[in-house]
């Protein structure tokens, strides 16, 4: 046998192979339908992958017989959906798209594009595979949340493109692609643990609902499970330790940022902000052994992705790196630190991308990292203000945690830099 023979009938198995595992899952999806009653099943599929490998095959000697194969099968097809639906009985459109995805695959496979192929109809098999699971999960989300997801689209799939990519304004400190990209950045971050604890729900415990909640905002985190404090007091200290979780996953995540946008910054910002994270463990670990199981309400965070947030988060970034450019320029370092400590009173994100930035765009090292934990710390400081006033008396174990986290990330910071 010819190699080009045995290479053809590869292709051919190949194309049928393909609409076979297509055809796996339509088989097993309509397994309760009998006989003649079956729609497009294993068999099917397998004939229409290799019809489109034959197909493909033939094009070769006449160049739109791939075309008429495919109008054929969808003819086909398109036949059966209106005879079931004329009998009551349903075959999903899904089918009649599944079916074209198959002939492709088996035409694709003929013209030696194999990996396409093999890619293409495993994606769509697991697609199908995975009707009950898209549909529930699809089913647990509300209209804000869906709405939110579409903002998020429209935010980083058209408007982000459209941008200017330059550096203007004063100082020639803005860049305003650079400043929406770090906006989507934050709101997908934001979105994403929002979902999770959405998905997850209260039943994983407050530690849980702290971590993820930490991820889209520890200051709405801190409020909500202080509110909380002053309606259940019994849950003082369960709350305390969600409190305490929250607020170190801020550190957590402004040393990542940091990190990402320019590496070297870990090395200075590592030892104050492990001695955040180790302070506050020890006495999370110590005030979580005076709680046992109990029950509690998720504390619920308000949708981070509404549009109004996220504009106005690029005009604070815009504004922050304006600022401290202007204050460097004017003040030299202690500059920053001024702008650090009034950025960090409302939002740590801002002033640490801003700061990362300049790091890696000429700013020391030192003054970007000794800024940022300024930022961290003068925000830490606020969520105690605020844990105190809504939660009252009850949350002090939460306040002398936090307090002595920021006095270890003090004196290392003293020692290291």
């Amino acid at each position: 046998m010819a190699l080009d023979d045995f290479n053809t009938l590869y292709q051919l198995a190949l194309s049928l192979a393909l609409g076979l595992v297509i055809g796996i899952e339509r088989e097993w999806r309509e397994r309760d339908f009998d006989g003649e009653r079956r729609p497009a099943g294993l068999r099917t599929f397998g004939l229409i992958g290799l019809s489109g490998g034959v197909s493909g095959l033939a094009g070769r000697q006449f160049e739109a017989m791939p075309a008429i194969g495919l109008a054929i099968t969808i003819l086909v097809m398109l036949v059966a959906y209106w005879r079931r639906s004329s009998s009551r009985e349903f075959m999903g459109v899904t089918t009649i798209f599944a079916a074209f995805v198959a002939f492709a695959c088996g035409v694709l496979c003929i013209m030696g594009t194999e990996v396409p192929a093999i890619a293409g109809a495993i994606v769509v098999a697991m697609i199908l595979g995975a009707k009950d699971r898209m549909h529930g999960f699809v089913g647990h989300l509300d209209q804000k949340e869906i709405f939110a997801a579409l903002q998020f689209l429209l935010i980083a799939g058209v408007a982000l493109p459209l941008i200017p990519n330059e550096r203007m304004g004063p100082y020639n400190a803005i860049n305003p692609f650079e400043i929406w990209l770090m906006a989507v950045l934050i709101s997908g971050l934001s979105f994403s643990g929002y979902i999770a604890l959405r998905t997850l729900g209260a039943r994983h415990g407050i530690l849980g609902t702290a971590i993820l909640g930490g991820f889209v905002s520890s200051t709405a985190v801190t409020v909500s499970l202080a509110h909380m404090a002053r309606r259940q007091p019994e849950l003082h200290n369960l709350l305390s330790v969600g409190i305490i979780t929250a607020s170190t996953i801020m550190f957590a995540r402004v040393a990542a940022i940091a990190a990402i946008v320019h590496t070297p910054l870990l090395g200075r910002l590592a030892p104050p902000i492990a001695c955040v994270i180790i302070i506050s463990i020890i006495c999370a670990t110590f005030i979580a052994r005076k709680t046992d199981g109990v029950s509690f309400e998720k504390p619920k965070i308000a949708n981070p992705l509404d549009v109004a947030p996220a504009i106005l988060f690029a005009g604070l970034l815009g504004i922050i790196m304006v600022s401290s450019r202007a204050l460097e320029a004017l003040f030299g370092p202690e500059g920053v630190y001024a702008i650090s400590i009034a950025s960090g009173l409302a939002d740590v994100d801002a002033i640490t991308l801003t700061l990362s930035r300049f790091a890696a765009e000429g700013l020391s090292v030192e003054v970007a990292s000794i800024g940022i934990l300024l930022a961290a710390v003068t925000n830490t400081f606020v969520k105690v203000a605020l844990a105190a006033f809504a939660g009252g008396s009850s949350l002090r174990p939460a306040f002398l945690s936090l307090s002595a986290a920021i006095i270890a990330a003090g004196l290392s910071a003293v020692i290291t830099m």
